[in-house]
């Protein structure tokens, strides 16, 4: 017989719960409701960021951010902080995911999951195929050495290359089953996401067959493949210093210690350190990258002997301080 606390689990793994008064929840949060902004089917909330000081080092002092009152997704238009209603129960609160879920049901839940909001923001309309890949290329040589890459690691990780744009394209694939659902276009002080309002926080980049004894968790994708190019295994990306309880799941499904190489900033360390207190009391054991020493933000900035030093000096958060 399944248990009340095996109920709520199921649903706080899988389930996308909206409350039935979303601007009365973000209130109950904390989250002042600056103006509402109302379309066809549903409100846009506009507020204040509240993760835009632990991602950018400064306070948002203009409403950045906006929650949809149908569907309960929030984006930061400015930090790129985002996800499902849930998620910012979970950071605002500090809550775990089963009591964000139960803090939702005690409001009233307006909606559990809803078919159309996942093909909307998790799938494009028209299921996108291989095919929609075949304007790009393999990464010319160039391109490869700009940023330490190898062609094998680029392949390996489906990593493509528009020659009109010279913009990388990085697939978003479905974590379960290897399905396109879309791609990140990166450039020069450019970068987007297609199609537009893809959930990132529903999946890893990396190869998502791949299971081990210890994996490496950055922030960007790219710098997954540099990892992979200096013979780093697992080696994945969250898209960002935000990393989702789902990003979090799938990556202790693969791996029995991870090692945290976000960003060497203050959002990356924030991030750090909140995902550490959330799982190590999992049973996850976790490393921090070695940054001292080190004068970069990130792997991908780091030479190829600092990025190898970096990962094999990987320590407990106990063993030292960076």
């Amino acid at each position: 017989m399944t248990s009340p606390t095996d109920v709520w689990e199921q649903l706080a793994a899988y389930a996308n719960p909206v409350p039935a008064d979303v601007a009365g929840a973000m209130h109950r949060m904390g989250i002042e409701v600056l103006r509402e902004v109302s379309g066809e089917d549903s409100s846009e909330y506009l507020a204040r960021c509240p993760a835009h000081l632990a991602n950018t080092g400064k306070a948002d002092r203009r409403p950045s951010f906006s929650v949809n009152s149908r569907t309960g997704l929030f984006n930061c238009f400015s930090c790129q902080y985002s996800g499902l209603f849930i998620d910012l129960v979970e950071d605002k609160l500090g809550y775990a995911r089963v009591e964000a879920w139960q803090w939702i049901a005690r409001h009233g839940v307006y909606r559990v999951r809803d078919e159309e909001d996942q093909r909307e923001h998790h799938e494009p309309r028209e299921r996108l195929t291989e095919a929609a890949l075949a304007l790009f290329e393999p990464p010319p040589p160039p391109a490869l050495d700009s940023r330490g890459l190898t062609a094998e690691a680029c392949a390996a990780y489906g990593v493509l290359w528009d020659p009109k744009k010279k913009r990388w394209i990085l697939p978003i694939r479905n974590p379960m089953t290897g399905e396109l659902w879309g791609w990140q276009e990166k450039g020069k002080r450019f970068f987007r996401n297609y199609p537009q309002g893809i959930l990132k926080s529903r999946t890893l980049f990396g190869d998502i067959a791949w299971a081990g004894e210890t994996a490496l968790l950055l922030e960007s994708p790219l710098d997954a493949v540099r990892a992979h190019s200096l013979g780093i295994e697992g080696a994945f990306a969250a898209f960002g210093a935000h990393v989702s309880e789902m990003q979090m799941r799938l990556i202790k499904a693969r791996c029995t210690t991870l090692v945290l190489g976000l960003d060497n900033d203050a959002a990356g360390i924030t991030s750090r350190d909140r995902l550490y207190a959330r799982w190590r009391p999992r049973g996850l054991a976790m490393k921090f990258l070695n940054y001292r020493g080190i004068p970069a933000k990130d792997l991908g900035e780091m030479s190829d002997e600092a990025a190898r030093s970096a990962y094999a000096g990987a320590h407990y958060p106990w063993r030292g301080r960076h």
